[in-house]
């Protein structure tokens, strides 16, 4: 099926990427740009775009021409032609094969397709659902009706995605929430169905690997070692690298919605008394991210908790992962959101600038733990990662299966 895109569609495009323009200035620039294009074409210049393609205008000879029919004769005069070259670099994405992870999560169900390229990929789609799937499963032990209705849908809505992209191979892996709930089976056994693929339980100890893997690909810290923190839903992974490498990793049961549930039952504005009590836990579940060694001297953090955090402290009117991935989130930055978010309810937070929707009643848990572990690392903030697992594992489809490119 084709697709068109016109002006239009681009300018919205470069509207959600970037969202501090206003869109008429962003239309205009996309209108200046065609204008530059079409008067160099005019005046036979060639265009050369790296790693897209090059345009060249070539004259074609004035030429006789008879009419078959008639048997009239005429003159066609010399006139110009475009001829559009394609780049090597798009060549060989046109004709890739679509990869996709999937990352089942116990808050977001996030998909990511791509394509292959020279160890590295290009970014064709990536979406992320609120399912929480995870709700009521501390106090359970089982993942509720509702929430797997959520799931379902979504995993229905991420099919289509899927198909949409002709994605020829798919890594599904599930984390916290498959390893915890006692109806996780019969849930996995329905995912599998509609994704046409199984899904992977990934134990602490892999999640922490692709995570890691996810994160090293795209940001360098200035300094080792460094200690990469995700606080999912259901637990909070950590992983200390020296010079790009994992040298010791763990995970505790320790999440945003876990803590919620616990500490916070109602979507009010916290009592004093609930949030000194969610302190304490955190403080004694990071009691072993303490006394790691070596030292980390840097640290990252990743994941929905993380970015959120980083889209509020900025206040972005939309979510922009330009501006969120290397962002560094100032401990006293966040300290200050902590005491901001505490002061309100989870309807009045819906509304704050950043804000994920579907993430409302549990960033406040999600930044306590982050809070904490600035405080018990003695550390000036974090930087903020837009990728993590579900980079790791497309990463990690690519390297089991090279893809060779074929030629046009």
């Amino acid at each position: 099926m084709a697709v068109i895109m016109n002006k239009s569609d681009l300018v919205d495009i470069l509207w959600r990427e970037f969202p501090e323009f206003r869109r008429r200035d962003l239309e205009l620039i996309v209108n200046l740009l065609f204008e530059r294009l079409t008067q160099a074409l005019k005046d036979e210049e060639r265009i050369e775009i790296r790693g897209f393609g090059r345009f060249i205008v070539k004259r074609q000879k004035e030429r006789f021409f008879k009419n078959p029919r008639t048997g009239e004769e005429q003159i066609i005069p010399t006139r110009k032609r475009v001829i559009f070259k394609v780049g090597k670099d798009l060549k060989e994405r046109l004709n890739q094969h679509a990869l996709a992870s999937i990352d089942l999560g116990t808050q977001t169900f996030r998909l990511l397709i791509g394509k292959a390229s020279e160890g590295d990929f290009k970014i064709l789609l990536k979406e992320r659902f609120n399912v929480r799937l995870g709700e009521k499963l501390t106090k359970e032990g089982r993942i509720s009706e509702k929430a797997h209705e959520r799931g379902i849908k979504a995993l229905k809505k991420i099919r289509l995605l899927l198909d949409k992209a002709e994605v020829k191979e798919v890594f599904a892996a599930g984390t916290e929430v498959f390893r915890k709930a006692q109806n996780a089976d019969y849930f996995l056994e329905q995912a599998q169905k509609i994704l046409g693929t199984p899904v992977k339980i990934l134990s602490p100890e892999e999640e922490a690997l692709y995570t890691a893997k996810g994160v090293l690909f795209s940001l360098k810290p200035e300094s080792s070692p460094v200690l990469i923190i995700d606080v999912g839903g259901g637990s909070t992974e950590y992983i200390l690298c020296h010079h790009e490498k994992p040298i010791k990793i763990g995970s505790l049961k320790l999440g945003a919605v876990t803590l919620k549930e616990k500490f916070f039952p109602s979507d009010d504005i916290p009592t004093s008394k609930e949030m000194e009590e969610a302190k304490n836990e955190i403080t004694n579940f990071l009691e072993e991210i303490k006394y790691l060694s070596p030292a980390p001297h840097s640290l990252i953090a990743t994941g929905g908790t993380a970015t959120c955090l980083a889209a509020l402290a900025q206040g972005l009117e939309r979510y922009s992962p330009a501006k969120v991935h290397g962002y560094f989130l100032k401990t006293e930055k966040l300290k200050e959101l902590v005491q901001k978010l505490a002061s309100l309810s989870s309807s009045e937070i819906k509304f704050l600038k950043g804000m994920e929707e579907g993430r409302e009643d549990i960033i406040l848990p999600g930044a306590l733990i982050y809070s904490a572990l600035a405080d018990i690392l003695n550390s000036k903030g974090f930087l903020i990662s837009e990728t993590g697992i579900l980079e790791g594992l497309l990463l990690h489809l690519i390297e089991k299966r090279p893809i060779i490119s074929e030629n046009i």
